[in-house]
């Protein structure tokens, strides 16, 4: 037989189904080895996983089980082609067996030779019949052979897999007999404590010498003190003294004998009985295929259970103490009833194999069993009985660790605590051993045995039960026993007498006094007290008592007068709680423990983090330690690196971080990087929420290093120095210098890393300047602090000191300028008579300063202002709404949402700035349709509707209506959903309307050749643009739609990129193609519009050179064509052509004021061509965009240059720039990059003639020189060539004094170079002239007046300048109290637990509403004054992108790379970066009026734990960018909101209309937690 039809596992073969044999079809696997089903059946594992047993590759299981599998075609094929031979060979077969068996009668010879044709026939006959029957057997022969092969194969196969199966199960009982065997050998380890018992002359000999050298050392300690005074002689027993200092010491009188002493012990182990028992438990049988490690028949009525047949209890729980609770584990088992509690011990009976599951949750006998009793003859009930009770009485004596089992851990639960140094525990690991002994002594007070008679007594101490909480009864001893008529107690009365007791609840630790009824009878003490006979208390020994009393060790009461106080025991009562804690045993003391508990942290239950409540009972003032800790490892803390001081006679820059007094201050080096970066590990570090619960601090102690929370934001290193008391500690800022008391919860510790660096506050005094009195004046460390703390100074160290010293240094003033003279601090305050010399040093005058000084204020750079993160602020009132899209008058840089794309020519996209407007419509709508019914309208098509799309009512318009399902287009978003009738209603008219608009890429056509957009183009961009946030440029408001735009997305890098550049550099797009003016050029008039109707792409502008209609792509509108059509090209050598091309647009002029430019070019007239670092960076991206519209250099032409202004130029980088050419010289074209300034003759082959990205403006700006004139009214080559060495290249601050009226005109600036303006060094080089029309060389510089210390001009008749007015701070928008609802609106979402609301009704000051009062303060912005100061948390007025003033706060500033301001809309919560110049003082009026709006923390939810999300928010990375989105989407609608706590913060829960919690549907979908 073929091996290919055989299965490789059974060596069956495989069968059809058609087959009279059961079927057997070959299944193939996923590694393509094939098996028959009944093996796959068998290697199928619970999970539906089958293992192939020759690669190990797992194949799943489908729904359809092992039919889903394939069949193996090519077999299949086999076995049907074998059936089909077989069944035609044994028709052969069978005709040929029938004619040997019975041959036919010969034919008839012939009359001439009858015999020899009778033998001739008989021959042939025979030769026939042996060939046909040698051919058969032939073939038997080979069906045979190929049985035989496939069933020796087979064999082999199958007894290898039995092999391998069995010698599995042999290996996996001989690891749990392994396991078994150490156990034992951990029972027999814990076994050694009697080991001490051996050694106890040893350990009184070790006494006695400890006390020895005790008495000796306190001699010879009180001998010290006299011999140093003399008088303390009366105060001791000199003689005692001397006769224990001259005792001298016999070292035979201390017994050695110990140290060779054996124990006498030793370990044997019995091998035959091992044998024996390892033959009869583990063995192989034949009538399963399981391996036996039990008895192989249940025992009889009179046999003790074998232990094979229980299961093992678990490896975590403790092994002392616990044969009571495998007692009271086994007792409800084996008890048959509870008027005969000790059948336990005499008779077993199996369980029955229904009750086998229920045993599996309850082990009855623990490993050590197994062992002692798994193969053992069973031994009689009274000698089993005796093992039992000695086993008890053994744990009993090991259950108190001790001085060998110190630092012993255990999870316990305090059960009662009558003060710190007495309570008591019970393990935790005992707690199924207490259910068991209530379950068991339950069944002792049911019977009716255990009620007290009249001829029963009780005494003191005796064992009874007393009925507790929850009709359970516990076990008590009673501790007093009154008798009636008696006062006193007494020790033994009848129960009939007894009054009243008291009883202590061993298993707990409490005692609790009963009162007996008088009612005549036993009633009433049999009701709650019940007696235990003989037989329960001999039953009940083995069981010891659950409460362990315990102290914590080496604590005292804080006043050893008053004992311990209530406060001690709530506060450990409150830390404690019932929740299981850590006991760590650190001794004993008779019966009681000596321990400290280790408790989780109370600010955060979900961590590991415990801390010790010895230290903490300490730590509140509640305890105190009578003997010192040693610390922990005896190792000292880690410490901080001292500060590095600074060389001698050495000028450095530093900053004054601290001041004390004069003569006690810190200064930082300024000039150490590392501490920035030490500063921003520390708070990426410490400010994440699970440094709070890893890292936090409960304890600390003196000199302890640690981080710090600074000023409630910032964490810096500190170093504890003292406790002010509760949980209060002071703490020194070792990079600052100054001390502050700091909250306990304010503390972290500190990681190693932050040790390497050394402290950078240095620790400084005043160098040869003493104090006029002793101490410092208040006066004088006032004018101290003014003139250093928090300023750059010089300091120059003037002697070598420790490092524990202050450094004498000397302290000047920061001047601007090298050459003027350092004004000494210390020479300062003797001038002042606030300090005097400590030796005679001469005054040095310093030399008067400049009256004008060239620091004007910094303003604007001209970069835009970044817009805000959330919507425009319009106010609360939502009655005006809005229903049609309102364009704003400025249609540049308009931040956009693509909600839908279908193509390049067909893009629809939201104004952010209408996300009010649509909040609004859909709050209506919700109010509207919310709780209406389906109406029977007839709809059609273009009928406009409301639509309830997702549950939320939005605007649409009928498409189509087909079968009861309407396709609606959705008219605020674009795209198209079918919907059921019964989710529209008629939209009222006054909602008609759509804020979408409805635009497309101008500039651009399809690639290709074709009219229309291809399925790839509009896929890959309906992918990327779709949902995303972009910035729009419209080109045309009054073209038809859809609107030719501008679209700008950022990419990963955070780069804007322009989406038609992007779609023609992938190839899915071309440059829309231009026609030649045939006309002469437009006025001058249609020029500006000419300029600005085009893009950064190249578009295509709305004039004479308009596309025709037939290149236009396919969706756009068609613009009429040109008004005369262009000249056909001569066929001859045509002449130059001429061409004409525009000026590329004007530079943008920087506002008045100082500003910070760079030098790109100087011209040969003079004229210097500067950049702002805004133009830098858009010259770089401008750079990246020319390279794509010309990747090839253009056919060469000829030109006519006379009407070329804009070119494109090909410099010797070979890279495009933008040109404009001046003069035609020859073969070369003088032309000056307009964005660089430089001006080169370039040849006329590397310039072409168009103008790329017309709609970017020049980026470098022409200026000239203020206050001068060149001499001869030119610059000369010299003075060209000195503005050149001076300015190329460089970064300088350039002062704008005056604009020109022709945008396209020169600047006129003053460049400041080192404080020295440039005119001046023109001027000193005789270059140039002062103008005469400038009055002042000093006029056009604003100057900042520096305050000159020495010389105070102080007016005493008229007194000093009254300071500025400056204006208040808002104040607080006031809330309902707590449990109020209360309507509310969300203007702001910071993350999705933090929003900033406010309410619904607006207030009114004076009849007037803050809205009335913004728009009058908004009809005349010019009338604003410019916000001149800057406090933080200082109120003013900011420009939105609107154009409009707001209210709003500063917050802080940036000035990188200018200077700007964060303030935030206190109305509305958002925040905002503006430059100075858009900010404006806030009139007195607005002040009265509260902020509208309010940042609150919802109540009720957290950030998940494990959360699968990956985008998360960036400055609140607990939450995912999803969660953030849901949470936006839940605030939409009416909301209601109710205070739930003031402080720490204000918190608020939120619910929705129906008074749900919005939520919800964020924790059920997982992207939340209930808090």
């Amino acid at each position: 037989m073929d091996s290919a039809v055989v299965c490789n596992i059974c060596g069956l073969q495989y069968t059809l189904p058609d087959d009279d044999a059961v079927e057997n079809l070959p299944h193939a696997l996923l590694c393509g080895h094939v098996f028959c089903v009944s093996c796959l059946h068998a290697l199928e594992s619970p999970q539906s996983v089958i293992t192939c047993p020759e690669c190990q590759l797992d194949t799943k299981l489908g729904e359809e089980g092992m039919d889903g599998l394939q069949v193996d075609s090519r077999i299949v094929g086999l076995i049907y082609t074998s059936k089909m031979n077989k069944r035609s060979s044994h028709g052969g077969r069978a005709w040929r067996g029938r004619r040997f068996r019975n041959p036919p009668s010969p034919p008839s010879p012939p009359a001439a030779h009858p015999m020899q044709s009778t033998g001739m026939v008989h021959d042939q006959e025979m030769v026939k019949v042996l060939d046909d029957a040698l051919r058969k057997a032939t073939k038997n022969l080979n069906t045979l052979h190929d049985q035989h092969q496939s069933l020796v194969q087979g064999i082999q196969a199958q007894q290898k897999k039995e092999k391998t199966r069995i010698t599995k199960e042999i290996e996996d009982c001989i690891e749990k007999a392994t396991d078994i065997l150490h156990r034992r050998g951990g029972v027999l380890r814990s076994e050694l404590s009697q080991l001490e018992q051996s050694f106890s002359a040893g350990q009184e000999a070790c006494q006695r010498l400890e006390a020895r050298h005790t008495r000796l050392s306190l001699a010879v300690q009180k001998a010290r003190h006299v011999r140093q005074v003399p008088s303390l002689e009366t105060y001791c027993h000199l003689d005692q003294v001397l006769e224990t200092l001259q005792e001298p010491v016999d070292t035979e009188s201390f017994d050695s004998s110990c140290l060779t002493l054996r124990s006498g012990l030793s370990c044997v182990l019995n091998v035959d009985s091992l044998t024996e028992a390892v033959q009869n438990c583990l063995k192989i049988t034949d009538c399963s295929d399981e391996l036996e490690s039990e008895a192989p028949a249940p025992p009889g009525p009179a046999e003790t259970p074998p232990s094979g047949r229980v299961r093992r209890g678990r490896s975590g729980e403790r092994r002392r103490g616990r044969s009571g609770e495998r007692r009271g584990r086994g007792s409800p088992r084996l008890s048959s009833s509870p008027e005969s509690p000790l059948q336990d011990l005499q008779t077993w009976t199996p369980p029955h194999p229904a009750d086998r599951q229920n045993t599996d949750h309850h082990p009855d006998v623990i490993i050590e069993e197994i062992i002692e009793e798994g193969d053992r003859a069973p031994e009689p009930k009274q000698r089993l009985k005796q093992k039992v009770q000695k086993k008890t009485r053994k744990a009993q004596q090991d259950r108190v660790p001790g001085a060998h089992q110190k630092a012993l851990r255990a999870w316990v639960a305090i059960t009662h605590v009558v003060d710190p140094t007495h309570f008591y525990v019970r393990y935790m690991a005992e707690r199924k051993a207490g259910v068991a002994l209530t379950r068991k002594i339950g069944q002792f007070c049911s019977d009716a045995c255990s009620h007290f008679t009249v001829r029963d007594q009780l005494s003191t101490g005796m064992l009874v039960f007393v009925r507790w909480k929850d009709e359970m009864w516990c076990r008590a001893l009673v501790s007093e026993l009154f008798q009636e008529g008696c006062l006193e107690p007494v020790s033994q009365c009848p129960v009939s007498e007894v009054a009243r007791l008291r009883v202590f609840f061993q298993d707990y630790g409490f005692s609790k006094a009963l009162a007996v009824s008088c009612d005549g009878g036993l009633g009433g003490l049999n009701k709650g007290l019940r007696k235990a006979d003989g037989l329960v208390q001999s039953d009940l020994h083995h069981w010891a008592p659950q409460a362990v009393r315990c102290s914590l060790k080496d604590v005292i009461p804080s006043d050893l007068v008053k004992g311990w106080s209530k406060e001690a025991c709530q506060e450990m009562k409150r830390i404690i709680g019932s929740n299981a804690v850590e006991m760590q045993v650190l001794g004993e003391d008779g019966d009681t423990l000596l321990v400290d508990l280790k408790t989780p942290s109370m600010e955060s239950t979900m961590n590991n983090t415990t801390f010790s409540l010895r230290e903490h009972l300490v730590f509140m003032e509640l305890a105190r330690f009578y003997s010192p800790l040693a610390p922990s490892g005896g190792r000292r803390p880690l410490q901080f690196y001292p500060p590095v001081h600074p060389r001698l006679n050495t000028e450095f820059s530093a900053v004054v971080s601290h001041v004390n007094t004069p003569s006690d201050f810190y200064i930082q080096l300024v000039d150490n990087n590392e501490f920035l970066l030490l500063n921003s590990k520390l708070q990426d570090c410490y400010g994440s929420p699970r440094a709070e619960s890893d890292l936090q601090i409960y304890c600390p102690v003196l000199a302890q290093a640690c981080v710090a929370l600074y000023n409630g934001k910032d964490w810096c290193r500190a170093v504890v120095t003292g406790f002010s008391g509760g949980q209060l500690v002071e703490v020194k800022y070792v990079d600052f210098g100054n001390k502050t008391t700091v909250s306990v919860k304010d503390l972290r510790q500190i990681k190693n890393e932050f040790f390497a660096l050394p402290t950078m506050a240095v620790w400084c005094s005043l160098a040869d300047v003493v104090s006029l009195e002793n101490p410092w004046s208040h006066h004088a460390i006032n004018v101290f602090r003014e003139l250093t703390e928090n300023k750059f100074v010089t300091v120059v160290a003037t002697k070598h000191v420790s490092k524990h010293t202050a450094v004498p240094v000397c302290l000047f003033e920061v001047s601007e300028h090298s050459s003027e003279h350092l004004v000494s601090l210390g020479e300062t305050l003797v001038r002042e008579g606030l300090a005097s010399f400590s030796r005679q040093v001469p005054l040095t005058e310093p030399s008067p300063l400049e009256k004008s000084v060239w620091d004007p204020p910094l303003v604007e750079s001209g970069s835009a202002a970044v817009e805000p993160a959330v919507s425009e602020p319009l106010g609360p009132d939502l009655t005006g709404v809005q229903p049609n899209l309102t364009l704003p008058t400025s249609l540049k840089d308009l931040r956009v949402r693509v909600t839908h794309v279908t193509s390049p020519s067909n893009i629809f996209v939201q104004l952010v700035q209408s996300d009010a407007q649509l909040k609004r419509i859909h709050d209506a709508l919700s109010r509207e349709y919310l709780k209406s019914e389906p109406r029977e309208v007839d709809w059609r098509a273009e009928m406009m509707c409301a639509a309830n799309v997702n549950g939320v009512w939005e605007r649409g318009t009928v498409c189509s209506v087909s079968g009861g399902v309407a396709k609606v287009v959705r008219c605020d978003f674009g795209n198209t959903v079918k919907l059921h009738m019964s989710n529209l209603r008629p939209l009222v008219p006054r909602l008609h309307g759509s804020l979408l608009l409805e635009c497309c890429l101008g500039g651009i056509r399809p690639a290709g050749g074709r009219s229309t957009w291809t399925a790839t183009a509009c896929d890959f961009i309906s992918y990327y643009l779709t949902g995303a946030t972009a910035v729009m440029t419209i080109k045309d408001p009054s073209a038809a739609r859809p609107v030719p735009v501008s679209l700008f997305c950022a990419n990963r890098a955070g780069q804007d990129v322009n989406v038609a550049d992007f779609l023609i550099s992938e190839g899915l797009a071309l440059r829309e193609r231009r026609a030649k003016a045939a006309t002469a050029p437009k006025p001058e008039a249609a020029r500006p519009e000419d300029a600005g109707c085009g893009s950064g792409a190249g578009l295509a502008c709305l004039d004479e050179r308009a596309s025709t209609s037939g290149d236009v792509a396919c969706g756009e509108s068609h613009r009429p064509p040109c008004t005369s059509p262009p000249k056909p090209a001569p066929r001859t050598t045509p002449p130059p052509e001429r061409v004409q091309t525009q000026a590329y647009l004007p530079p943008e002029l920087p506002p008045h004021g100082l500003t910070r430019m760079s030098v790109c070019a100087v011209s040969d007239d003079g004229v210097i061509y500067v950049m702002t670092p805004q133009a830098e960076c858009e010259f770089e991206r401008l750079q990246e965009s020319l390279q794509q519209h010309i990747k090839t250099l253009p056919r060469l032409k000829p030109y006519n240059w006379k009407n070329v202004q804009g070119c494109a130029v090909m410099g010797p980088d070979l890279l495009w720039y933008r040109g404009q050419v001046q003069e035609v010289i020859g073969g070369h074209l003088k032309v000056r990059y307009v964005d660089q300034g430089v001006v080169e003759n370039i040849p006329v082959c590397h310039v072409y003639p168009k103008v790329l990205c017309e709609d970017v403006p020049q980026l470098c700006v022409p200026c000239q020189i203020h206050g001068v004139i060149p001499v001869g009214r030119a610059w000369q080559w010299d003075a060209v060539a000195l503005m050149k060495e001076f300015l190329l290249g460089r970064s300088l601050g350039v002062q704008v004094m005056e604009l020109p009226e022709d945008p396209r005109g020169l600047v006129t600036v003053e460049i400041m170079l080192d404080g020295m303006p440039l005119s001046r060094i023109m001027v000193h080089h005789q270059h140039a002239t002062v103008d005469p029309d400038v009055s002042s060389t000093e006029d056009y510089v604003v100057s900042a007046p520096v305050p000159n210390l020495d010389d105070w001009d102080i007016n005493i008749e008229q007194g000093l300048e009254e300071p500025p007015v400056v204006l208040g701070v808002y104040s607080n928008l006031k809330l309902p109290d707590e449990g109020q609802r209360f309507q509310v609106q969300i203007k702001h979402v910071r993350t999705p637990n933090k929003v900033v609301l406010s309410l619904l009704k607006t207030s009114k000051c004076e009849d007037e509403s803050l809205e009335e009062a913004l728009n009058q303060v908004n009809s005349d912005p010019a009338g604003l004054t410019q916000l001149t100061d800057f406090p933080i948390e200082g109120p003013c007025l900011a420009e939105y992108s609107d154009g409009k003033y707001y209210r709003a706060k500063l917050l802080g500033l940036e000035l990188n790379p200018s200077l700007r301001l964060l303030v935030r809309h206190v109305d509305f919560g958002s925040d905002d970066l503006l430059p100075p110049s858009k900010l404006r003082c806030l009139p007195p009026s607005l002040l009265r009026f509260p902020c509208e709006a309010v940042c609150v923390q919802l109540a009720g939810f957290k950030p998940p734990v494990d959360c699968g999300e990956l985008e998360r928010i960036s400055y609140c990375p607990e939450w995912s960018m999803r969660s953030m989105l849901e949470m936006i989407d839940l605030l939409h609608g009416p909301l209601c909101a109710m205070v739930t706590a003031v402080k720490p913060k204000l918190t608020v829960q939120l619910y929705n209309a129906d008074g749900t919690l919005v939520y919800v549907p964020l924790v059920e979908k997982g992207l939340a937690e209930y808090d």
